[in-house]
């Protein structure tokens, strides 16, 4: 699955209120429960466990970008959330850059290929440095999964 075909608009965050790796995450989920993609009764849970392992290992990938993940039980679709931070956040990431891209997914359990083939698809998109600048650059939902429909085809 690749990152443009689980994106829905309503998941983009242009302007996040977030200082650190610790509250873009929390912004993150709230969205995602907010708009009704992680159910209500379990976003403590989900965050925590995004939390948790982000604790155990940074998913500051490299080239400004991070990737906090977690599986569940309780979602039956990836959920994808996008963040956009142009003045970066320290996400203590294996180049010791700032992460001014998130894209925070929530998998269910019993999805594990399809969720190593989306974080692979996701590494590999974002591996265009040309995608990464005309990203932070763009303001709408809208100009950014028009964008990211053309590097992923």
């Amino acid at each position: 699955m690749n990152l443009f075909e689980n994106l829905k608009k309503n998941n983009i965050i242009t302007n996040p209120g977030a200082k650190n790796r610790w509250e873009i995450i929390e912004e993150m989920a709230e969205l995602a429960v907010k708009n009704k993609d992680i159910p209500i009764e379990d976003a403590e849970s989900i965050k925590k466990a995004l939390i948790e392992r982000e604790k155990s290992m940074s998913t500051g990938i490299g080239n400004g970008i991070a990737i906090p993940h977690c599986s569940t039980s309780k979602v039956s679709n990836i959920v994808t959330v996008m963040a956009l931070v142009p003045k970066g956040l320290n996400f203590e990431a294996i180049d010791n850059e700032p992460v001014k891209i998130v894209i925070l997914l929530v998998v269910p359990k019993d999805k594990l290929s399809q969720h190593i083939k989306t974080l692979a698809n996701i590494a590999k998109v974002m591996n265009n440095a040309e995608l990464r600048e005309k990203l932070l650059e763009l303001k709408t939902a809208d100009t950014i999964l028009k964008t990211l429909k053309h590097y992923s085809l």
